[in-house]
């Protein structure tokens, strides 16, 4: 029988199921967001537009959001932010209900919500080590990842189902009412965890440290540019879903939230993989395992496949990306001390702030040779990182 220490821990389990309703309302959001441009532009182009600016705040404000969490409480500010996504939903669920969603006010909301994620990621990766210690952190992040997954399949489904039969307006209140119940979770976390850093140094310092690790922590650097290069080709993908569901396969909201479903439970399967696996040794040369298998997927994705076929494919590119992101949340915070564990999940975000270069690519690339061919170029790209970082980073395959 396969069993999960972490989920004896009360913090633990309570964390877990924040961040499910948290992610519930992430994956939400991006199924009803992209959908709503789709319709209002019939561009994939302007699809990558809005999801670059969603993920731009995580570039802009990566160093900030991990200075932030070693420097705060992070249960404190979990709660915070977590409030202020469900407000910053709830007015937009009312400018939806008066029509006056226009382009420019998506785009603003979009901005809005990516600069309040950027802020909740890092502190809740890194209270996440707190509970668990750094021997279990692998399957705590796996099984961490499994609990947002599992939100982010009944995020997906309700929003396009509801988005379909109610309005976007009705689908973004529903999503609001997911994080509400996170904050409740939240409100509930009673210790700072057995690993949590005891001093926090004044805002200035903590700043002049986290730079001088970055200028001498070669290997923290060198996750950083693997991360940044998989999430300009790899996860990308998202920018393609809604041209996808409209016209290759002639499917609604709802099905667009099958998609995203589908690639809630790849990622489910990869998190309980890694939750599985306990104290995993050489993560990296799993790592490098992962892009292959990232970039053989988007490549079968490309092709012209039946409904079923094409959700299962989406399946294998959301667990490679799950998995790719477990690794590299735990190898980063494994990699510096123990009082820098915020600002590495800082890195962390930076890292993923590279998507907006992701999306416009592949919003660009939709646009000029097709949505078939441009998966499959950024599918060989990601190949072409994987063999790179094989053949060139040998430090890697020895984590």
């Amino acid at each position: 029988m396969i069993k999960f220490p972490a989920f004896g821990i009360a913090d633990y389990r309570n964390l877990w199921a924040g961040a499910a309703f948290n992610q519930q309302g992430l994956i939400g959001e991006q199924v009803v967001l992209g959908l709503l441009v789709f319709q209002i532009t019939q561009s994939t182009a302007w699809v990558g537009v809005m999801l670059a600016v969603y993920f731009l705040p995580f570039f802009v404000f990566g160093i900030v959001s991990g200075v932030v969490a070693d420097r705060l409480d992070r249960r404190s500010l979990l709660r915070r932010v977590e409030a202020l996504i469900a407000v910053n939903m709830i007015i937009f669920a009312a400018v939806l209900a008066m029509d006056l969603a226009a382009l420019w006010v998506i785009i603003v909301f979009t901005l809005v919500s990516g600069s309040l994620r950027a802020l909740h990621q890092p502190a809740r990766l890194s209270y996440a080590y707190d509970i668990v210690g750094g021997d279990k952190i692998v399957s705590g992040l796996g099984l961490l990842n499994f609990g947002s997954r599992a939100g982010q399949l009944i995020g997906a489904m309700a929003a396009g189902a509801v988005m379909d039969r109610y309005g976007a307006a009705t689908a973004i209140l529903i999503i609001a009412s997911g994080h509400g119940l996170a904050l409740f979770f939240f409100l509930r976390l009673r210790t700072a965890g057995q690993a949590a850093a005891t001093d926090h140094v004044p805002m200035r310092e903590n700043i002049r440290e986290y730079v001088t690790e970055l200028r001498g922590n070669r290997l923290l650097l060198m996750l950083v540019a693997v991360t940044a290069s998989v999430e300009i080709f790899g996860f990308s993908f998202a920018t393609a879903l809604p041209e996808l569901a409209s016209t290759r396969l002639n499917l609604g909201a709802e099905g667009l939230g099958l998609m995203h479903a589908a690639r809630a439970v790849g990622g489910m399967a990869a998190g309980l993989g890694l939750a599985c696996m306990g104290a995993l040794q050489r993560r990296g040369l799993a790592y490098i395992g992962v892009i292959f298998a990232f970039g053989a997927s988007l490549m079968l994705l490309a092709a012209d496949s039946p409904l079923m076929a094409t959700m299962a494919i989406i399946a294998i590119v959301a667990g490679a990306a799950a998995a790719s992101d477990t690794l590299t949340q735990s190898m980063m915070q494994l990699s510096v001390p123990n009082a820098l564990r915020g600002r590495a999940m800082g890195v962390w975000v930076l890292a993923i702030g590279f998507a907006p270069l992701g999306h416009l690519e592949m919003g660009g690339l939709v646009e000029v040779i097709g949505l078939g061919p441009a998966l499959f170029t950024n599918g060989a790209a990601l190949v072409a990182v994987g063999v790179f970082v094989a053949i060139s980073v040998p430090r890697l395959r020895q984590l």
